[in-house]
């Protein structure tokens, strides 16, 4: 999946892509993002590969699985940002908040009104 901007793929009707991914030897959680400038902060995501049916995981099988993402979250469009420091020649602005899972927690009002990520740990098992 690591490619260079706009050489494997054409352009495409918004809201009509998907794409096929093979898989051979990967195993555990990989981590998916663009590769266009700062655009890379805007899409990204776990992609999580569970063993074939009938073989075993490398290590001790977990008793939970667990996907956490972090990332920043950003008011200015990211390419912008971009745009203004490579102009300046001054450091990038930092993003507004980190993210949980999509979410910026208790400091940003936009946070879904629900407990957004808690999760108790039990020693001596595996996550």
């Amino acid at each position: 999946m690591l490619s260079t901007e706009a050489i494997i793929t054409s352009k495409f009707t918004e809201g009509k892509f998907s794409q096929k991914v093979i898989f051979s030897a990967e195993e555990g959680t990989l981590w998916w993002h663009a590769h266009s400038d700062w655009s890379r902060a805007t899409v990204h995501g776990a992609i999580i590969i569970f063993p074939k049916n009938g073989s075993t995981y490398l290590f001790q099988k977990p008793h939970a699985e667990v996907p956490i993402v972090l990332a920043d979250w950003w008011k200015k469009d990211v390419m912008e940002v971009f745009d203004e420091f490579v102009a300046s020649g001054g450091d990038p602005d930092v993003s507004d908040a980190f993210t949980i899972n999509g979410q910026p927690g208790d400091l940003c009002p936009c946070s879904k009104q629900v407990l957004i990520f808690t999760f108790r740990f039990h020693f001596p098992l595996r996550y």
